[in-house]
């Protein structure tokens, strides 16, 4: 066989060598890291939630600082945020509550940028301000960032084969270790899924109008991990003039136990009055599952990692002539106990 015939056997198998390489790292990236053994995110914090989400924990920090007043809890309650978000978020906040007609609301957002020192918290960015990125600049950085960004995808498909060959290692290696071994605690799984996160009581008196009481759920001591928050605040009124006369009540439970799904339920315990009116219970339809108020009964709201029992401990309606007997509520006192779900 001649030189060049030779020559191109060898280049021949090289080239093959390199495609079987970057073929077999493919399939080590694509089917092993994101099919059989694909990455799960865990303990992350409020500042990585979606954009919606921020927004939802931004108000329950503002519901929560309206009340404490406790400027050093709000920062490190922020901590992390952006401050440019933080204050884009208040703003669009700001403005929903004003079309809402949500005086009350509004306050307490306003209240939040200013113990953030947010002073652009209510200005809106304007449009002929913005600065128009350069396209010709962007397109000389992609072109030059190229070959940069090849030899760096390269790099990390050798990684991740890498990677994936110690793990192997490794996974072998312990299937090798006994399954029980003596003086190591419970497994995760096998831990207590339920236990209680405190236990609150709150009570509303006739002419309090600004009624609205929330409470953080968190682990005990003071580097707990904060879980969410639960609360009781009004939801309805009826007759004229001060003070209100509420007939019914929100009791609610913001969960941020799954990052991907965070939420707030919501409940409306009702006086006998309100529950059995049509237009009332129309009107609050979409506020959460109407309840109607008995002392001593216990309503339970499930959210997706959190559990709570909040409990009517005692309530007297008010006499007023001008209003329908059990109408409207002279006080209400409800016990609040947050957990995890089993």
């Amino acid at each position: 066989m001649s030189r060049n015939g030779i020559t191109s056997i060898g280049r021949e198998a090289m080239i093959a060598g390199v495609v079987c390489l970057v073929v077999g790292c493919l399939i080590g990236w694509v089917v092993l890291g994101w099919v059989i053994w694909p990455v799960s995110w865990t303990n992350a914090d409020p500042y990585d939630l979606r954009p919606e989400e921020k927004a939802v924990y931004v108000s329950m920090v503002a519901y929560s600082y309206s009340l404490n007043e406790d400027g050093e809890w709000v920062r490190q309650r922020m901590a992390g945020f952006d401050e440019q978000e933080v204050s884009e978020i208040l703003t669009t906040l700001i403005e929903e509550r004003e079309a809402a007609g949500d005086a009350e609301g509004k306050r307490r957002l306003q209240y939040l940028a200013l113990a953030l020192e947010i002073s652009a918290a209510t200005a809106i960015p304007s449009p002929e301000a913005t600065p128009q990125p350069s396209t010709g600049g962007i397109a000389s950085f992609v072109r030059a960032m190229l070959p940069i960004c090849g030899v760096l995808v390269l790099l990390l498909l050798i990684v991740a084969l890498i990677a994936i060959i110690v793990f192997r290692l490794l996974q072998r290696r312990s299937s090798r270790v006994p399954a029980e071994m003596p003086g190591e605690g419970l497994l995760a799984a096998e831990a207590p899924v339920e236990a209680a996160l405190g236990q609150f009581v709150t009570t509303y008196n006739f002419g309090d109008d600004g009624y609205d009481t929330s409470f953080n759920i968190e682990t005990p001591g003071p580097d707990g991990e904060f879980y969410g928050a639960c609360g009781v605040g009004f939801s309805e009124v009826v007759g004229e003039g001060s003070p209100d006369k509420i007939v019914a009540f929100e009791i609610w439970l913001f969960d941020k136990t799954d990052l991907d799904n965070v939420q707030t339920v919501t409940k409306v315990l009702m006086s006998e009055f309100a529950y059995h009116n049509d237009v009332l219970r129309a009107k609050m339809r979409d506020r959460g599952d109407a309840i109607l108020a008995e002392e001593g009964q216990t309503i339970v709201i499930d959210a997706v990692g959190l559990q709570l029992s909040a409990r009517i401990v005692d309530f007297v309606y008010g006499t007023d002539p001008s209003l329908p007997p059990d109408s409207y509520f002279e006080t209400l006192t409800t016990e609040l106990v947050p957990m995890f779900k089993s």
